[in-house]
């Protein structure tokens, strides 16, 4: 069977490939909300896409049902994509890739991705990703990273980010970054830790330090202004919202606390920071008092600004099948 389906195949500069997959590697939608942050921007055209029918459990990753014209419906499938973006202020091209995580056949998928990116001669990758943390929604957001080669380890500490240590359960950014460094194309993710009692929402604060990070990181020279002061203004909701809870108040304390202690802690600092990271689940704080109705309460907020277009675009890539 073939996959891969080419729409696209313009001539590229040493294109970076800049990745994000939905689901396990994404906590509070933050990963893939800004690689819809970088589409929104920059207005690629479609290069490629990978076949989704052996890849997905339709009853884990379902299909929607749209209106049109508000008559006729019709069925819009998840998809995996390849976006091309020619940069001319910039010394290489932009291949930008959105996707759900595959539930099937994770080696055949990865052999897939990387034909597409070895056809258009890739020069590098960056995965995105974030993990649900015990750290509060007050603080700068925790970012770790990883990489293949010395270049990009060097490029990851003079931005400060910590190299992660985790070992444990990996998802499809793991797979790919190693299908990567096995074929020597340079290959790094930069993960940012999301506070696991807003994981139900898609946290635009998250995803402003992902793409403020991956700015400086590729030199991409954005300006992120607009998203950086949405983070501001999300930061205060939230804080809002906390401060009508006692109860939920003295668990952010505690985690601001914690964190506290870890920054002026006299063991080995880089394990401690990599404390946070070691798991997509929190542990050691108890149960979030009034976790239920302080999500909702953040949910609804949200929901009614993704109502008024304030953030979170979807981008417009439906088809028929």
């Amino acid at each position: 069977m073939e996959y891969i389906h080419y729409h696209n195949e313009p001539e590229l500069r040493d294109p970076v490939v800049i990745a994000a997959f939905g689901g396990w590697n994404d906590a509070a939608d933050a990963a893939t909300t800004a690689i819809k942050f970088l589409i929104d921007r920059w207005k690629p055209i479609k290069l490629a896409e990978i076949d989704i029918e052996d890849f997905f459990v339709f009853t884990e990753t379902r299909p929607t049902i749209k209106y049109i014209d508000g008559i006729q419906r019709t069925i819009v499938w998840p998809s995996c994509q390849f976006l091309a973006y020619k940069a001319p202020d910039l010394s290489h091209d932009i291949i930008l890739y959105l996707g759900a995580e595959p539930q099937l056949k994770w080696k055949t998928f990865s052999k897939c991705f990387l034909e597409v990116c070895k056809k258009f001669h890739a020069s590098e990758i960056i995965l995105l990703g974030a993990l649900l943390a015990d750290v509060p929604h007050s603080i700068a957001v925790p970012i770790t990273g990883t990489a293949s080669t010395v270049d990009m380890k060097e490029r990851l500490k003079e931005m400060d980010i910590h190299n992660s240590r985790y070992e444990g359960p990996t998802g499809m950014v793991g797979v790919i970054q190693d299908g990567f460094r096995r074929v020597a194309i340079p290959a790094a993710s930069i993960w940012a830790a999301a506070p696991h009692y807003l994981a139900a929402t898609p946290n635009i604060k998250v995803t402003s330090a992902l793409l403020t990070y991956l700015n400086t990181f590729m030199s991409f020279g954005l300006d992120l202004s607009d998203i950086q002061l949405d983070a501001i203004r999300f930061e205060e909701q939230i804080s809002t919202l906390v401060a009508k809870d006692p109860e939920a108040s003295a668990y952010v304390r505690k985690l601001e606390e914690q964190i506290s202690e870890a920054v002026h802690s006299d063991d080995d600092d880089d394990e401690e920071e990599d404390s946070f990271f070691n798991a997509d689940r929190s542990t050691g704080t108890g149960p979030l008092p009034s976790a239920e109705s302080l999500i909702q309460g953040v949910e609804e907020l949200l929901r009614k600004q993704r109502e008024n277009g304030e953030q979170n675009k979807p981008i417009d890539d439906e088809e028929d099948e």
